[in-house]
């Protein structure tokens, strides 16, 4: 016989505490439009890169590397930590960061595969550096196509402002930063909801501003998550 089961807060907050303490220096993953399950965790970790577009092969790229956690917190919404690090050589850890963020899933909410799922949400981030204060609020939108129970191709835009407060103010909308991504999730086994769930994910894309004076920037980033059980036990 079967029953529905559910994390306790408990079980939340030590499963969160545990990836922050075990991956704080780790980097952020492909999310796809999909929500969390209500009480399910992700953990992931993962490496990103960026790279302007007319840089020579002597320039170094910028280098990433954290963690982000997500939970589930009602039908298709939840919520997500990240921190990030920046490990590039003699960039004085120039964009260490911290991020929060929402996502509510809009479309497909029986999450049938070969349909189109919507989400979007708000995601804030803070660059910590000591030389540096900034704020960046962001409003991405995720397009996922489940192809079959393992794999999920995802596109990504986030549209993102830059302030020295919390909020942005006027000047923050004269520059904003767009991001197109374009990654794939893949299930290293058949997902189980009475099981660990390990996953890879990888994704490349282009940050612009669309001035005359900023070519851009390319970005590839991968990494592995791993999803908590949830849904039905065996008695």
């Amino acid at each position: 016989m079967k029953n529905f089961y559910r994390l306790t807060r408990m079980d939340v907050a030590f499963i969160v505490g545990a990836g922050l303490f075990f991956f704080s220096c780790i980097a952020t993953t492909l999310q796809t439009a999909r929500t969390k399950a209500p009480g399910q965790v992700e953990l992931s970790a993962g490496y990103l890169q960026s790279r302007g577009t007319d840089d020579t092969e002597e320039d170094v790229p910028i280098q990433l590397i954290g963690m982000n956690a997500r939970v589930g917190v009602w039908e298709n919404l939840d919520v997500g930590l990240e921190h990030t690090l920046d490990v590039t050589k003699s960039n004085d850890a120039y964009f260490n960061t911290i991020w929060g963020d929402v996502k509510y899933q809009i479309s497909n909410h029986s999450n049938q595969d070969k349909k189109l799922t919507f989400s979007s949400g708000l995601l804030k981030g803070y660059v910590y550096n000591g030389d540096v204060s900034v704020h960046i609020t962001t409003l991405p939108l995720y397009f996922s196509y489940p192809v079959d129970n393992r794999a999920t191709p995802t596109f990504m835009y986030r549209y993102g402002l830059i302030s020295d407060g919390f909020f942005p103010n006027s000047d923050s909308f004269d520059e904003p930063r767009h991001t197109f991504m374009l990654g794939i999730e893949y299930a290293l086994k058949d997902p189980d909801a009475a099981k660990w769930i390990p996953k890879f994910a990888a994704s490349i894309g282009t940050m612009q501003s669309f001035r005359d004076d900023d070519s851009g920037a390319f970005l590839f980033n991968f990494g592995f998550k791993v999803d908590s059980p949830f849904g039905q036990r065996q008695k």
